[in-house]
């Protein structure tokens, strides 16, 4: 049976800038392989104008998903971590290019018309690239929930408890592998206010900075709720 959890672990690391090539259909006879690639920091993976013939897993690192706007603008919509699935595309080309952002990212390729093969064959597998096509429609809600917030600062509360559910079995530790430009381009809000924003919820004890990448969130319920009484400090 095919299975797309067949892959190397998330500790697995592939050699820098080469790729290897793995069989996840568990059939010698009707092989389903994907290409293990190490990619460095800010290497693309696709393009924007690229034709959409594979979908992707993020095994270890981490990548943004964006596009570029008319007027120069980058918008981010997506930060895929380990365990991601992308580059789900109902057209025949991808509108959104895709980026890895830490040194060392290893992602696994997938052929879509060699998978959309054995998922017609394979329920199970039909299934399971049902359920990571969902997972990411779900991180498309969770960013529209956190735009949605009224302040900045409570945009980069929403951000930080979205970020810590994703690496859920760290609890309230966060681990940052984005960059503070990174973050104000996925919130739509300037890099000095994220970097305001942050120092803010440090200063009154709501999260506490372990380094630049690592930070614990102390008061998760008002990161959730919001504040009750927005600080002017906190920008709008």
């Amino acid at each position: 049976m095919t299975s797309l959890s067949a892959l190397p672990s998330t500790g697995y690391v592939a050699p820098q800038g080469k790729e290897t090539v793995a069989d996840v259909s568990g059939s010698p006879s009707r092989p389903v392989l994907c290409s293990v690639m190490s990619l460095r920091s800010g290497q693309e993976i696709y393009g924007e104008d690229d034709a959409a013939e594979h979908w992707y897993s993020l095994i270890s690192g981490a990548a943004r998903e964006y596009a570029l706007l008319a007027d120069g603008h980058r918008r981010i919509v997506d930060f895929l971590l380990p365990g991601d699935f992308f580059g789900f595309r109902a057209r025949h080309q991808h509108s959104l290019a895709t980026e890895a952002i830490v040194k060392g990212t290893t992602v696994a390729r997938y052929l879509r018309k060699s998978l959309e093969t054995a998922a017609d064959s394979d329920p199970a597998l039909g299934r399971e690239i049902r359920e990571l096509a969902f997972q990411s429609i779900s991180r498309s809600h969770a960013r529209l929930l956190v735009l949605g917030r009224v302040t900045a600062l409570e945009k980069v509360g929403a951000f930080l408890v979205e970020m810590a559910d994703r690496c859920s079995d760290r609890g309230d530790r966060v681990f940052l592998p984005m960059s503070r430009y990174d973050i104000a381009d996925y919130l739509a809000i300037s890099v000095e206010t994220v970097s305001r924003a942050l120092t803010e919820l440090n200063r009154c004890g709501t999260i506490r900075f372990i380094d630049k990448r690592h930070l614990y969130i102390v008061d998760r319920d008002t990161l959730d709720n919001g504040f009750e009484q927005p600080r002017r400090t906190a920008l709008h």
